[in-house]
C-alpha cells in the first residue's frame, strides 16, 4: 500500500475512469453526503464503489483513493462515524490506496461522538481500581511477541517514544540517541547511580544507562516486557532488577538518583498520585525526565484509540494539569522542550517501517492487526502534523538537601 509521492500516478488513473453517471442506493447516499462535506477540502481523492463507478471529491490534486469493496463499507461510510469506518477498514471491507497521510484529511468532516464510551473512561477505575484497570489495559497493548513492536520500532534502539531531531533526513536511531545523550546528561548521570526508570519497554535506554555504569531498576505491568527484558540481561550481562508494579503502588526504602519515564506519561494521568510516588523514592537533588505526546484536555482522545490501541481511561499528557499538580510540590521544572516536529518524524518512519514489513506483519500476526496498526501510525502521524496532538520533554528537579538549594 503506497502512500507517498503517488499523486501522479493516481491523477494518470483515475482520470479516464470517473463516471459522471446519476448515483443511486447507498452509494449514492454516500456520495451525496461526502460531497457535501468535502466541498472545502484542499486535497482530491477518488471514490470508487464496489461496481467500479469512480466518483471525485474534494479539491485540488488527488493523492488517494478510497475503493469500497462491499456494502457493509458503504454503510459505514455513510454513518460518518469514525469508529464504524476504522472497523470496515480493519476487517478489509475498503481500502486507502495512495498517500495515507493526505487520506487523513478526511477525518475533519467525520464525527466521533460516542458519549456512553467516554462515561465508561471515567467509571471504569471507580470500578476496577486504577491499578487493576492499569494492568489490564497495558495487557492488551504490550503483552504480545516483541517482533510484533520490532516491525515498526528502530529493531536495534526499540524506542517507543519520540527521537530528538535535528534535521528532517536523519535515522531514527540518530534520533533516539541523542534524546538519550539528552536525558543522561540533563539528569547530571554518572558511573554508579542509580536508575528507576518507569516502562522499560524493550530495554533501548536502560542498554545505553548500563553501557556508563549506571545501576538500572525498572518498574512494568507488563509480563512481556519484564520477561523480553530478563532474557536480555542473562544473554548480555545486564544487572539489571525488574519489578512487576503499577508506579502507584509501588513502595519502595531505596532512593533514587534519577526516574525516566519515556512514552509513559499518557497511561498514567494522575499527575498528584504520580508525583507524590516520585518524591517518594527520588533522592535530594535528584533528577526526573518525563516526556509524551500531549493534548490539551483528558477527554481529547479518539475512540477509535480508546476501543482498537490504548484501552482503559489513559490519555495524552495534558502539560498545564501536570504544572498544575506540579506547583503544589517542591518539585522544581528546569526545562521543557516542544517535540512535536520530533514525534511527526518519529511516526512517520514507524509507519513507512510497517508498511515496508507487511509481509511479515500479516504473516505472523494477520491481515486485521496490520490495518489496525497501520491506521494507528499513519493517525498520530497526521495529527502531530497538523498539531491536533503535541509532544513535550521535560527536567525535574528535588530540591537538595540544602533549604536554600
Amino acid at each position: 500500500m503506497a502512500t507517498e509521492n503517488v499523486t501522479g500516478a493516481i491523477e494518470a488513473r483515475n482520470d479516464a475512469a470517473v463516471d459522471h453517471a446519476p448515483m443511486s442506493g447507498v452509494g449514492g447516499v454516500l456520495y451525496r453526503r461526502l460531497a457535501a462535506k468535502c466541498a472545502g477540502l484542499t486535497t482530491g481523492f477518488d471514490l470508487v464503489l464496489p461496481d467500479g463507478v469512480s466518483r471525485r471529491l474534494g479539491n485540488g490534486a488527488r493523492t488517494f483513493r478510497l475503493v469500497f469493496r462491499n456494502q457493509r463499507a458503504l454503510r459505514a461510510f455513510a454513518s460518518l462515524d469514525q469508529v464504524r469506518i476504522a472497523e470496515a477498514y480493519f476487517a478489509g471491507d475498503f481500502d486507502i490506496e495512495g498517500d495515507m497521510l493526505s487520506a487523513f484529511r478526511i477525518r475533519s468532516v467525520l464525527t466521533d461522538q460516542h458519549p456512553l464510551m467516554t462515561l465508561q473512561r471515567f467509571i471504569q477505575p471507580l470500578l476496577l481500581g486504577q491499578a487493576r484497570l492499569n494492568k489490564r489495559a497495558i495487557s492488551t497493548h504490550y503483552d504480545r511477541d516483541e517482533t510484533f513492536f520490532f516491525q515498526f520500532l528502530d529493531p536495534q534502539i526499540p524506542l517507543y517514544t519520540q527521537g530528538v531531531y535535528e534535521s528532517d533526513d536523519e535515522t531514527l536511531a540518530a534520533a533516539s540517541l541523542r534524546k538519550f545523550k539528552y536525558c543522561f546528561e540533563k539528569c547530571e548521570l554518572k558511573p554508579g547511580d542509580r536508575l528507576l526508570e518507569i516502562g522499560p519497554g524493550w530495554g533501548a535506554w536502560f542498554r545505553y544507562a548500563s553501557e556508563r555504569g549506571v545501576k538500572c531498576t525498572g518498574l512494568s505491568i507488563s509480563r512481556a516486557s519484564i520477561d523480553y527484558l530478563n532474557r536480555i540481561a542473562k544473554a548480555e550481562g545486564y544487572d539489571w532488577e525488574l519489578i512487576f508494579s503499577d508506579l502507584l503502588e509501588f513502595r519502595s526504602d531505596r532512593k533514587f538518583d534519577a526516574i525516566v519515564m519515556m512514552g509513559v506519561i499518557e497511561h498514567l494521568p494522575q499527575y498528584e498520585q504520580v508525583l507524590a510516588r516520585f518524591m517518594s523514592v527520588l533522592k535530594p537533588g535528584g533528577h526526573i525526565y518525563i516526556d509524551g505526546a500531549s493534548t490539551a484536555s483528558k477527554k481529547d482522545i479518539s475512540s477509535v484509540i480508546v476501543k482498537h490501541i490504548y484501552p482503559g481511561n489513559h490519555s495524552l499528557l495534558v502539560l498545564q494539569d501536570l504544572l498544575e499538580a506540579m506547583s503544589c510540590t517542591p518539585l522544581q521544572v528546569r526545562e521543557i522542550f516542544d517535540d512535536r516536529h520530533s514525534y511527526f518524524l518519529t511516526f512517520r518512519q514507524w509507519a513507512r517501517n510497517w508498511e515496508k514489513n507487511r509481509a511479515t506483519v500479516v504473516e505472523r500476526f494477520g491481515e486485521a492487526d496490520y490495518r489496525r496498526f497501520l491506521l494507528y501510525l499513519w493517525g498520530f502521524t497526521h495529527n502531530m502534523r497538523t498539531a491536533a496532538s503535541g509532544c513535550y520533554r521535560m527536567v525535574i528537579r528535588s530540591p537538595g538537601e540544602d533549604a536554600g538549594d
